[in-house]
C-alpha cells in the first residue's frame, strides 16, 4: 500500500518536527543553476543488470552514495581499471580514482584524489568525493575540512550547478548525522526531498535520523514515502526492517530484510541485520556465515565487527570475542559501543578490571548520547568497585 503523498513540510509541521533552527555556518542556500540533462546519466543506468553497466559510467550511478558495488560490478570496474592503467586526462584520472574507491581501496583512492587536488585545488568533484571518502572512514574533522573548501567555492559562484549543491548538502547532512547533530541533518534532508522528490538516498538518511531519535512512526513514514518512488531500494527496505526490529515485530523485520537482500545480496547492513535476527533464533551458524562474509568484504565495517564479537561471546568463544571487539575499537576509537563491549569481556571473562574500568569511563566521557549505554557503564564501574571492596575485606589482617 502506498503512503500518503502529503507534502513533507506539511507532514513535519503537523507532527511537530519542523521547528525552525539556526542555519549552520556550513550550510548553503543559494539560487542554483539547473542541472544539465546530460549530467543525469545515473537514471539511464538504474535498473540494469550488473553485466549491462558500463564500468566507466559506474560512478554516475554511484554518485549519490548508493550501496557498494556487487562482486560482479567490482570485477567489471577492476577489468576497466586494468585496461586503463595510466589515464592522462584529468577526467580519466578522476574516473579511475572513483572506480578504485568504489572497489574499496580507500588508501589508493585517497592518494589519487590528493594528486588531482594538487592539479586543481578547487575542483568540486574531487572535494566532494574526498569529503565522502572521509565520512566513510568516520574521520569527521577531515570530512568537514573538504566540505568547508567546497562551501567557499559555492559562496563565490553566482549560480552553482544544482548537482553540486545537492551533493554538498547531502554530504553535510551525513556529517551532521555522524556527529549526532540530528536537528541540522533532518532540516537539510527534508529540504532536499522537497527540492528533489526523486532523490531516494535522502529518504534513507532522513528515516535513519528519525530512527536514531526513536521517532519510529516518522522513520516509517519517510522510508515508505521513498519506497513509493523506488520499490526496490535495498537501503529503504533494510531500514524498514530495522524499524520493525525496534518495534519488536521480528517476522515483519525478516520479511523487509529478505526483500532488501533479494535486491542486493551483498548489501552489508542488511546482512548484519539478518545475522542479528538469526542470533535471536539461536541460529548461530547462519549468523556467523553472514558476519564472516561481511568481515571479508569490508574489514573496516564497525557494525560487522561488533556483531561478530557479540556472536562469539554468545557461543562461548571468549578469545575470539575479545579480538573482534579490539578490532572494532581500532576501526573507530570513538565508538562508545565498541569500548563498552570490550570492557564487558575484560571485566567478565578475563578479569582485567583495570583495563575494563578505563573503557567504561571512556564510555561515560564519550559524546554519544545513548543514556542507556552510559547507565550500563556506570553499573559496570560500580560492580568492579564493589568486587574490589569485597576482595579487600576478605583478606585476613596480619597477625603480629
Amino acid at each position: 500500500m502506498k503512503t500518503s503523498l502529503m507534502p513533507f513540510a506539511l507532514f513535519l509541521a503537523i507532527t511537530g518536527c519542523a521547528s525552525e533552527i539556526p542555519q549552520s555556518d556550513l550550510d548553503f542556500k543559494q539560487v542554483m543553476a539547473p542541472t544539465p540533462s546530460s549530467s543525469s546519466s545515473e537514471l539511464s543506468i538504474k535498473g540494469k543488470k550488473p553485466e549491462e553497466i558500463e564500468s566507466q559510467n559506474f560512478f554516475d550511478w554511484q554518485k549519490y552514495y548508493r550501496p557498494n558495488p556487487s562482486t560482479a560490478e567490482a570485477l567489471s570496474l577492476k577489468a576497466y581499471s586494468e585496461q586503463n592503467p595510466a589515464p592522462s586526462t584529468f577526467e580519466a584520472r578522476l574516473q579511475r580514482a572513483r572506480n578504485v574507491l568504489a572497489m574499496g581501496y580507500r588508501s589508493e583512492a585517497r592518494d589519487m584524489y590528493s594528486d588531482l587536488l594538487r592539479d586543481q585545488p578547487e575542483n568540486m568533484d574531487v572535494l566532494l568525493d574526498m569529503a565522502h571518502l572521509y565520512l566513510g572512514e568516520n574521520s569527521i574533522e577531515r570530512s568537514f575540512d573538504y566540505l568547508s573548501a567546497a562551501r567557499r567555492i559555492l559562496d563565490k559562484t553566482e549560480r552553482p550547478p544544482k548537482a553540486f549543491v545537492i551533493r554538498y548538502r547531502f554530504a553535510l547532512s551525513l556529517a551532521y548525522l555522524q556527529t549526532k547533530n540530528r536537528k541540522q541533518a533532518t532540516s537539510i534532508l527534508a529540504e532536499l526531498i522537497e527540492k528533489d522528490q526523486r532523490f531516494t538516498p535522502a529518504y534513507a538518511a532522513l528515516s535513519q535520523a528519525y530512527l536514531q531519535d526513536k521517532k519510529f512512526e516518522l522513520a516509517d513514514f519517510v522510508a515508505k514515502r521513498g519506497l513509493d518512488l523506488d520499490s526496490n531500494d535495498s537501503m529503504l527496505l533494510n531500514i524498514l526492517g530495522v524499524i520493525a526490529i525496534k518495534k519488536g515485530r521480528f517476522d515483519e523485520a525478516k520479511s523487509w530484510i529478505d526483500r532488501s537482500l533479494a535486491q542486493n545480496p551483498e548489501y552489508l547492513p542488511a546482512m548484519i541485520n539478518r545475522a542479528h535476527l538469526a542470533m535471536r533464533r539461536r541460529e548461530y551458524v547462519t549468523a556467523e556465515n553472514d558476519l564472516q562474509k561481511v568481515a571479508q568484504m569490508d574489514p573496516s565495517n564497525l557494525e560487522g565487527q561488533l556483531a561478530l564479537g557479540i556472536l562469539f561471546k554468545k557461543t562461548g568463544r571468549t578469545s575470539a570475542a575479545k579480538l573482534a571487539f579490539e578490532k572494532a575499537v581500532a576501526i573507530d576509537p570513538q565508538s562508545a559501543y565498541a569500548r563498552y563491549h570490550l570492557g564487558s569481556i575484560l571485566a567478565d571473562e578475563t578479569k582485567d578490571s583495570t583495563a575494563a574500568l578505563q573503557l567504561f569511563y571512556d564510555v561515560l566521557q564519550s559524546k554519544d548520547q545513548d543514556q542507556e549505554l552510559k547507565e550500563l557503564a556506570k553499573a559496570q564501574i560500580q560492580s568492579i568497585r564493589d568486587s574490589r571492596l569485597y576482595d579487600r575485606s576478605s583478606v585476613p589482617s596480619d597477625v603480629n
